[in-house]
């Protein structure tokens, strides 16, 4: 019996991730990848070991397609598989991308596929990594009952947690995977910053915080954000705050900003604490 195939749109991280699993488990054939740059798509391909680098004339049909490009490009992909007539009746095709709902590919519906988006929370920034560790990842997902019905269980074979998600509220489920993962990075500068300010190396100051951070990472789990919340503003030292907040300004606006506004937040959590802590 033949497999499922997929054609990858946009083989990038996330989607090399996918096929590579999806291709050594057995569970789908990868057919076409297309890419702007053929050498982007040539290094997708000797990755995953498997499929064609394509450009639209020469993309197949495919049971499903996968379009993994930048959001803004979403609408013009979906506009090229239309003219390119590779769109069947029972194809799936799905994005996934976290903010955008899967309404933009509603075009392909009207062409007779089944459109869903799934997202997986993790951020992709090396697919030889990411092969090894994707088990276990959470997906937020919403789309048609048909492209789900199979599109989730290959997913639950890679090892992968699920949720729905509401489409009408995807963007603010998108900006909290960003608080947490990209801005995380954008914190961590920031912190580096303030530590090389005080004339802590670089590379000592990230020694030094990383053991904080891991703590900080196991007192939510265990004791969530209100639980886990210490420091001046737990202890209601404000004036150690405000003094703080000057000398970031002085050293660097963009960081006495954050300090600033995750203050608020702070401010925010110590006032659902019962006294104050260290």
């Amino acid at each position: 019996m033949s497999l499922p195939t997929l054609n990858v749109i946009g083989p990038g991280r996330l989607s090399q991730t996918l096929a590579w699993l999806w291709h050594r488990q057995g569970l789908l054939g990868v057919q076409g990848l297309l890419a702007r740059d053929s050498a982007h798509a040539l290094a997708a391909q000797a990755f995953i070991g498997a499929g064609q680098v394509v450009d639209w004339p020469g993309l197949q049909t495919a049971s499903i397609t996968l379009i993994a490009t930048p959001d803004d490009a979403i609408p013009s992909v979906v506009e090229q598989l239309l003219q390119s007539d590779v769109i069947r009746p029972g194809h799936v095709v799905f994005h996934c991308s976290g903010a955008l709902t899967s309404d933009l590919l509603v075009p392909l519906r009207d062409a007779g596929a089944s459109v869903a988006s799934v997202h997986p929370l993790k951020s992709f920034a090396d697919p030889a990594l990411a092969v090894n560790n994707f088990a276990g990842t959470w997906c937020g997902h919403e789309g048609d009952e048909a492209a789900l019905a199979c599109l989730l269980p290959l997913f639950d074979a890679l090892g992968a947690q699920r949720f729905a998600i509401d489409p009408a509220h995807k963007l603010l489920y998108h900006a909290g995977a960003v608080l947490a993962c990209n801005h995380l990075v954008a914190l961590m500068e920031t912190a580096l910053r303030s530590m090389q300010g005080a004339g802590v190396p670089r590379e000592a100051a990230w020694q030094a915080l990383r053991p904080l951070i891991d703590g900080t990472l196991l007192n939510l789990d265990q004791c969530g954000p209100v639980g886990a919340l210490t420091g001046p503003v737990a202890r209601n030292d404000m004036k150690t705050v405000e003094l703080e907040f000057a000398a970031t300004g002085q050293l660097d606006p963009t960081v006495a900003a954050v300090y600033q506004s995750l203050t608020a937040v702070a401010v925010q959590l110590a006032a659902l604490q019962g006294g104050h802590k260290r």
